[in-house]
């Protein structure tokens, strides 16, 4: 595999290098996407995946936030709502425009890649979606949430709160479990919510084992200045990891 990373690797930079890497928001999302190929990588291994598909996850990783660099360039922001949808942003660029061909040739495995790729960032993947397929899909939403739980520890504007009441709406689809859509949104308190919510939609036993590992609720808890404010919506989503990992071997 190290081969075909080395090749990926220096490509992607290739690619990235032509906007302006002085700007925090472009260098931040080329490291990103290096770090969450590592993830995937790990994740499919973890899963003892066949070569064929370690491989795959290897693409879709490094190539998952393909379009970030040219939203920033041409919106000034990552908000999806307030620009577009970056994930149907990177299909039109990678396969509608052929960029895919810049970084892997093999057509036989565009459609998983299309998938993968594409359903990274929505709420959910479509229950069509089936088999190896799915299980590279959400290797993918993992490695993604992975590397944004360790980035909004590490900084705190990614996790800032405001002086505004967490929406009721928001409140009701986090304790029943459910992923909480950026278009719900009204504030930095309620995109806090969201970001706990993301724990509901981790799906390998690598993933949960990592999160307790590296104490990642705990971290972010830690980043929290109203602490009571927050208290109960920590608490709800350590309890269902927790349970979660009574079910894991």
């Amino acid at each position: 595999m190290n081969e075909l990373e080395n090749k990926l690797e220096q490509a992607f930079k290739e690619y990235v290098y032509k906007y302006d890497m002085n700007d925090e928001n472009i260098s931040r999302k080329y490291f990103h996407s290096l770090r969450v190929k590592d993830f995937s990588k790990e994740i499919a291994m973890y899963e003892k995946l066949p070569p064929e598909e370690v491989k795959l996850s290897i693409i879709i990783g490094i190539l998952h936030d393909y379009a970030r660099f040219e939203q920033w360039q041409k919106y000034k922001t990552y908000n999806d709502v307030n620009s577009i949808d970056h994930g149907d942003l990177a299909i039109t660029l990678l396969f509608d425009n052929k960029e895919i061909y810049n970084f892997y040739d093999e057509e036989a495995d565009f459609y998983k890649i299309k998938l993968a790729i594409k359903y990274h960032n929505k709420i959910k993947v479509p229950a069509t979606v089936k088999n190896d397929e799915l299980m590279l899909c959400n290797i993918i939403r993992d490695a993604d949430k992975l590397d944004i739980f360790n980035l909004k520890i590490q900084q705190k504007s990614l996790f800032a709160e405001d002086d505004k009441e967490i929406s009721s709406n928001i409140k009701e689809k986090f304790f029943d479990n459910n992923m909480i859509n950026y278009k719900d949104l009204k504030s930095k308190n309620d995109k806090i919510i969201l970001t706990l919510a993301m724990f509901y939609d981790i799906n390998s036993n690598f993933s949960y084992k990592y999160i307790v590992k590296n104490q990642i609720i705990e971290k972010l808890f830690d980043k929290i200045e109203d602490k009571e404010k927050y208290k109960k919506y920590f608490e709800h989503i350590t309890k269902f990891v927790e349970n979660r990992l009574k079910n894991i071997k």
